[in-house]
């Protein structure tokens, strides 16, 4: 285990800075954790406090967690009595956080020293703030691209720019508190991370950080794949039930964006209410004024994607005999 160089800071100068919580929510994570454990506790950002949830897990996480502990006394270990699932997780480390920001980890990805100071330097009033990262196998070698040679990164500050994608990975952000807590509860039907920066455009949108800040490890045990990926979470269901819950999780997630868009942004709030619609079911009718929705505002509904604008036609075409 590395030591930080930074964990003995004058005391004073630390505490001119806003608390930042680093969230983590474990289960399961022996494999890599130290590794990204490590990054932790080398930040360079020196008022931190690191909350870890553990989601029950039956390999020696924990006693990971606490040899870290030992060293570091910032670290508080929090265990689950029942798995909640990443999702609620996340959720119960959040409401544990005492930060003016908290700051999402994964246990399996590994920080640059400089992340946390970096975004914390520029988010100004921004509720979120998300960089960039590199994407790593399991070596964590990079395989030669970043997020942002997948998705389009840039800042954004409508809904309906992150309700059909989201590239925006909760391992990349930082986030204001006060924003956090009006967000909360987390749907568990929506990853957490889609949920924050759908809210976000709401209260101020999202600022980019043009810069590779972490590597982003991709392995078998991943629940999402980067960029894209598909969830592996459901691997063991036959094709037609995973497709009948997918479609559900779709449905769930297009009505809880439209119920908690505000009535003032009567644009969004109506494009919103007719994908809902058509979304219903694989009617003539609602095929077709569905593809019309997605080509009319194709550079909202798709600006998270990085395709030409082409591909961005077929997909229109597409939406006529699928929902997204």
């Amino acid at each position: 285990m590395i030591e930080s160089k930074h964990q003995f800071e004058n005391y004073s100068t630390a505490k001119q800075l806003p608390l930042v919580s680093i969230v983590i929510a474990t289960y399961n994570g022996s494999l890599f954790l130290a590794q990204q454990m490590e990054s932790v506790v080398a930040q360079t950002y020196s008022n931190i406090e690191i909350i870890v949830v553990d989601d029950c897990s039956t390999d020696n996480t924990i006693e990971i967690l606490k040899d870290f502990q030992l060293q570091y006394p910032h670290i508080n270990i929090y265990s689950n009595k029942i798995n909640l699932g990443y999702v609620k997780n996340f959720e119960k480390g959040c409401t544990l956080a005492s930060g003016t920001y908290i700051a999402l980890c994964d246990q399996d990805d590994v920080w640059h020293v400089d992340k946390i100071k970096k975004m914390q330097a520029v988010i100004g009033s921004y509720p979120v703030i998300y960089c960039d990262s590199v994407l790593c196998d399991e070596n964590l070698q990079p395989i030669g691209v970043n997020i942002s040679d997948r998705g389009n990164c840039h800042d954004y500050d409508n809904c309906l720019q992150q309700a059909i994608f989201c590239r925006i990975y909760g391992h990349a952000t930082l986030i204001r508190k006060d924003f956090m807590q009006k967000v909360i509860p987390f749907l568990e039907v929506i990853p957490h991370d889609w949920w924050l920066s759908y809210m976000a455009t709401f209260y101020g949108g999202i600022k980019y950080l043009n810069e590779p800040l972490a590597s982003y490890r991709q392995h078998s045990a991943n629940i999402f794949g980067a960029a894209g990926g598909k969830s592996r979470k459901h691997n063991k269901i036959n094709k037609a039930e995973k497709n009948r819950l997918e479609k559900k999780r779709i449905r769930i997630r297009i009505k809880a964006f439209y119920n908690n868009c505000p009535n003032e942004l009567v644009k969004e709030k109506e494009v919103l209410r007719r994908i809902v619609k058509s979304y219903e079911n694989f009617s003539l009718l609602n095929n077709f004024q569905r593809m019309v929705l997605f080509f009319k505002y194709k550079n909202l509904l798709l600006a998270s994607k990085k395709r030409s604008a082409l591909r961005k036609y077929l997909f229109c075409l597409k939406m006529f005999v699928m929902i997204k």
